[in-house]
Parts: C-alpha cells; structure tokens; sequence
C-alpha cells in the first residue's frame, strides 16, 4: 500500500470549510489618511494626487495582505496541531501554502505530500509467499474437496445448522429446527434447538452467546421477523426475542453486546437502519429508525459511548462506507474510506485505546476504459481484472499456480488506526497476497489481527456462489496498546477463499 493511497484516502476526508472573506477583511487595518498640502505649482497637482493615491493603494494592499497572512497563519497552526501534522523544518509561508492545499483539496504543493507522509505512518509486514509445504499440507488437509473444512486451534468451537422436513401441503421441505452446538477439542458438549427462527451468526459476550437469525418464510406474501437469543455457557437458553418494528421485512445485521445492554443492528423493508437496545434480559428498552435507503448493514463496534456502523451496497460499489450512531440511534457522522487508486473493502472494525481500527482489504482501482469493461463483473468487482485476463485471452485452463499468483498480486490486507472523531487514518500496515479478517482484544489486552494468506486457488466458472475458489492460512499478528508490532505467527489454521 503506497503512502499516495493513504494522502488520496485524507484528500476524500478532509472537510475543510472555506474562509470567511468578511473575517479577513475586517482583520485588515483601516488605510492611515494622508493630509493632502496644496502645491502652488498648479502643473504638478494631478501628479502629486496620483503619487498619493498610489501611496494610498499600496499601504491599503500592504495592510490586507500582511493582516491576511498573519491570518492564515495563525488558523494553518491551530489546523496543523489538530490534525497532528508536523511543523518542523517548514517556513511560516510553507506552512501556510501547505494548509492552502489542503484546506482547498487541491494537492498541488509538493511539500504537502511530504508533511503527509511524515504525519501517516504506513508499514508494510512482509509475509512469504505459499511454500511447497504449504500447499502439500493444504492438500492432504482438503483430500481433494471442493471446500476446505475450515479449521481452528481454539480447544473451544461452535457450530450452527438447520434441519428440515417434509411440509406435505406445501410439497416441499422447510425448516424443522436450527440446532446450536458446543465443542471441546472436537468433541460435543451441548446442544441446543430453536424452532422459531434458523440461525444466521452469533456473537460471544463474556460467558453468554447470543444467536440471532430470522424466521423462514417461502412465500413473498409471508412477514419475516427478526429473532435473537441468549444462551448461557452451559447451554441453557435464557431468553428468546422476536423484534417486531412493523416492518414487513427485518434482518438483523450486526449484535453489539455490553454488560449493561445489547446494541442490535437490523435492517426494516431493505431501508431502514434501526437499533434495537436490548436489557440483560431481553426485553427492548430503546428503538430508532432511520432511512438510509439501498444499504446493507455489514458490521458494528463500540466507540465510546456511540456505536460505528459499516453500511455496504454491491449496488453503488461502495464497500467501507462508516458512519457513526450516537446511543439514541440518531447518525451523527459517517466516512467514506475509499482512493482514486485503490477500492477497500472493510470486513471488521474495534475501538482499541481510543483508536478505531479497522481490518480491511484493498485492490487496485480500475481507469475508466477498465470500469466500463467491468460493469458486467456480476457483483465480483475485485476479481474483475483477474476473470477479464482470463476470458479475453481464452485462458478457461487457467493452472492454479498461475491464477494464485495472479490472485495474491490483486489483494493487499490492510489495517488502518484511524482517529475516533474524524475518521483520519493516522496510521496503517499492509500485508500482500492478503485478506484483513478479525480483531479481537486478546487476554493480555493487546490487539490482535488475524490476516489471511490466500494460499491455493481454483478457477470454476460452472459455480453458482462463487468463480474462484481456494483456501487461505491465517497469520496473527499482535500490536501493543502504541501500536508496536510485538508478534507475528503463522497459526495454522486453515479458510476458505471465495469470490
């Protein structure tokens, strides 16, 4: 990821709002009056009267400009210290032409670039590339299945599923029942059943799960309700949930759960974003609806007392869309991460000492003649220039070894530590051949970030879910509550890649 990538991202941040002319001028001092003395040479007034009125003129401009300068001056270094851009070594008219740039987004000066990069801290965590080992061992793992089984290292797992039956009237099967399972190093502790909703995901919160899904429906004339769940350690369900919003359609999105309460994250009719609190109890004490049209809801974190809400639309391309939700549901603010070079893509996000850190993966952004040709990509705009080389150089054979390469060249993990207020990234790490995956606090507090290797890939075209599959090892790499990359390790568990 080039330091450029990262001044585009603050050119498309930075909200500036023009100077006020008025302010300007009335910091301008009033022009000192010259006595005009009358001349007996008649011949030589209109002279002295011009000298006078240019005397006039340039004390008038002198004094707007050094009172303008002074100005500016002045609001560049208030502007400079609260973005954390560094001031030293610039002159007092560098720094001034370098807040111009900005503050008018046009990026012309060369020293803003500079002063930029100093204030960005970018790293690039070089990881090597898939060994023959590797893939050998992801051989003998997949046993020449189309999926890996995705593995873990974690002695404790969680697994998730829906049975049907038979619906006779119908004709055919629908849901019977989702079943919630428990293991330890593989072997199952507990189950659990729930008939009113199958299950989408869970999240953990401390010694609870909280599942949550929706109910089937197989008719478009047929309302489907949210559902969600608490589930204590030892498989007990303590509480079961049907939102009802008065939507004809609710989804949950995102479950973002405290000691105090449960943030929950639907979506109503396809366009409304809404947050249900939930007490430790289940019970709803707190409901907001907005509109926000087309979006979909992706993830959510805790910030403070506010929440950050990743909105996402295949629709418009736009897939690192943040906006941030006070605690009445009311959005208060939202960031566009995005560059003329590079598209990111935001798979999950965590406030970390006061930082918001968001796991993410970019790939290179198409020129207009590209974008054109890509308009039919099918929703797989990441892939595109890969699927592009491959058909129209009639490469359907394509090996594995060369579309891994192909791939890995395409996709770069990046973690940006953005500040909470603004949005501005003021730091970032980058790994090649990548994918950002999850953040997580681990029990040190230090924060971890999980990054996976895309190791093995296939072309299949015949697939209805995806075109190019394969399988991918994920590295861990841990950072300090400064940021300091303290450790890195290759974990040896194993998932999927699909696009």
């Amino acid at each position: 990821m080039k330091k450029r990538e990262i001044r585009n991202i603050l050119k498309q941040l930075v909200d500036i709002p023009l100077p006020d002319k008025e302010k300007v001028l009335s910091a301008c001092s009033e022009p000192k009056m010259v006595e005009l003395v009358q001349i007996r040479k008649l011949k030589l007034k209109p002279l002295v009267a011009i000298s006078f009125v240019l005397v006039l003129l340039v004390l008038s401009v002198s004094a707007y400009t050094i009172a303008a300068q002074v100005r500016e001056y002045n609001e560049a270094v208030i502007f400079f210290s609260e973005y954390d851009l560094p001031i030293g070594g610039l002159t007092r008219g560098e720094i001034r032409k370098v807040y111009r740039d900005i503050r008018t987004m046009t990026f012309n000066y060369d020293k803003t670039a500079q002063v930029i990069e100093s204030a960005v801290g970018g790293y690039e965590i070089f990881q090597e590339n898939p060994t023959a080992e590797d893939l050998k061992n992801l051989w003998n793992y997949k046993n020449g299945m189309l999926f890996v089984q995705e593995r873990t290292n974690s002695p404790v797992s969680y697994k998730y599923y829906t049975v049907e039956k038979l619906n006779e009237r119908l004709g055919f099967d629908v849901h019977d029942k989702s079943v919630f399972e428990k293991y330890e190093k593989n072997e199952l502790v507990w189950q659990v059943e729930f008939r009113n909703f199958w299950i989408e995901d869970y999240v953990m919160n401390r010694d609870r799960i909280i599942v949550y899904g929706r109910l089937p429906t197989y008719s478009s004339a047929q309302k489907s309700y949210a559902w969600i769940a608490c589930i204590d350690s030892d498989g007990t369900v303590l509480w079961e949930t049907m939102l009802y919003n008065g939507f004809k359609s609710e989804y949950i999105g995102a479950v973002v759960p405290t000691d105090e309460k449960i943030a929950v994250f639907s979506r109503g009719d396809l366009r409304y974003l809404c947050l249900n609190e939930l007490d430790p109890d289940g019970e709803v004490i707190n409901f907001h609806k907005t509109d926000v049209g087309n979006y979909g809801i992706w993830n959510a974190a805790k910030l403070g007392g506010d929440y950050i809400v990743q909105l996402g639309s295949y629709m418009t391309g736009e897939y690192a869309k943040i906006i941030k939700v006070n605690s009445e549901g009311v959005i208060i603010d939202s960031f566009l991460y995005d560059s003329d070079d590079n598209y990111y893509y935001v798979r999950d996000m965590i406030e970390y000492n006061e930082h918001v850190y968001l796991s993410a993966y970019s790939v290179p952004a198409p020129d207009k003649g590209e974008k054109d040709a890509d308009k039919n990509a099918g929703g797989r705009h990441d892939i595109a220039p890969i699927l592009r080389y491959i058909f129209d150089n009639n490469r359907m054979d394509i090996s594995k070894e060369e579309l891994t390469k192909l791939v890995r060249d395409q996709f770069t993990a990046v973690l940006l530590v953005c500040d909470p207020i603004s949005g501005t990234p003021k730091e970032f790490y980058s790994v090649k051949g990548s994918l950002g995956s999850k953040l997580t606090i681990n029990d040190s507090q230090e924060l971890s970030w999980d990054v996976e290797s895309i190791t093995e890939t296939f072309f299949s075209p015949m697939t209805s879910s995806f075109t190019i599959g394969g399988a991918s090892y994920v590295y861990r790499y841990v950072f300090d509550k400064n940021g300091t990359l303290l450790s890195q390790e290759k974990t040896g568990e194993v998932v999927n890649f699909r696009r």
